[in-house]
């Protein structure tokens, strides 16, 4: 529903709640992409060629979303209002999902104290690509740290009220560059190599988040994701579940899961793999929306 060329809003879904998906977003972590304000999130977006910046906020049952820069058009209100659907997963049915975590005993109280969470996610693919392998092996603020150095680098930006706001590099501009060129930013050699061989299976059109979304199949896709280089189980389990919001999902090796599992179950060690997947099995349809909600237990 339109409220001006510039403003616009979403009707919200059961189970939703704007403030926890932004605690979820925030998490005191540094993240270039977007800013969190006095309850509200700023995000830039590139919409075929044009640089947008978005301010979305709650407005009782709707979320509302105005246009801070960029031209209005029926087009960028399209393609925004999308994003942000595709974003906060509005479109998702959470009933099933509240029922199941209801009938669990050691896990009903997350429906009441994480009310409204949602699958908060990245909808573009190589970006998501990218974090993963940013992420890869070392804690999260030296994977923001890491972020921001290429998002600053390599990226573009609009300025807003003297603050710049970031695009994530287009995978063109990343797919010329040289590994040094990332060693210089601090990535691993291996790290480099695998975020410049992504960037040229996406810039030569050999990666299409279509392609994926064809095989229908979450095993499918992970077959096919996991034959790109430096695409392991756990990256191919996240891109699933946050760029194409596959809600049955496991970061299997993900140390916050494990943590989340080690702390539920009363184990003194990490859980084998077969234990993380007992786990999940009550949960079988929903396992992406249990993983993020065992991630928001460590924050």
């Amino acid at each position: 529903m339109a409220d001006s060329k510039s403003t616009f809003y979403l009707v919200e879904p059961d189970i939703f709640l704007f403030t926890e998906c932004l605690h979820f977003l925030d998490r005191d972590y540094d993240d270039c992409l977007y800013s969190i304000e006095d309850d509200r999130v700023i995000k830039p977006l590139l919409i075929d060629g044009v640089q947008t910046l978005f301010k979305i906020t709650d407005a009782s049952d709707r979320l509302k979303i105005e246009l801070l820069a960029g031209e209005p058009s029926k087009a960028i209100v399209e393609e925004a209002a999308r994003y942000v659907t595709d974003w906060f997963d509005l479109e998702r049915n959470l009933h099933p999902f509240y029922q199941l975590l209801e009938n669990h005993d050691p896990l009903s109280y997350m429906a009441a104290k994480y009310y409204g969470l949602r699958l908060m996610r990245i909808p573009d693919l190589f970006e998501a690509l990218c974090w993963c392998v940013v992420g890869q092996q070392i804690n999260l603020t030296f994977a923001h740290k890491l972020k921001r150095q290429l998002v600053e680098t390599y990226g573009t930006f609009i300025t807003y009220e003297s603050k710049r706001h970031y695009f994530f590099p287009e995978a063109e501009v990343l797919a010329g560059l040289a590994v040094d060129d990332l060693k210089e930013l601090q990535f691993s050699r291996q790290k480099a190599e695998y975020i410049i061989g992504i960037a040229k299976d996406v810039a030569d059109g050999s990666l299409k988040k279509q392609e994926l979304v064809a095989y229908d199949e979450t095993q499918k896709m992970l077959k096919r994701l996991k034959k790109i280089r430096g695409v392991g189980d756990w990256t191919a389990n996240y891109v699933l579940m946050k760029s194409l919001g596959r809600t049955d999902c496991i970061t299997h090796g993900d140390t916050g899961l494990q943590s989340a599992v080690s702390q539920i179950l009363g184990l003194d060690r990490k859980p084998t793999r077969k234990e993380v997947e007992t786990f999940f099995e009550p949960f079988a349809g929903w396992e992406s929306y249990l993983n993020m909600y065992l991630w928001r237990t460590l924050s």
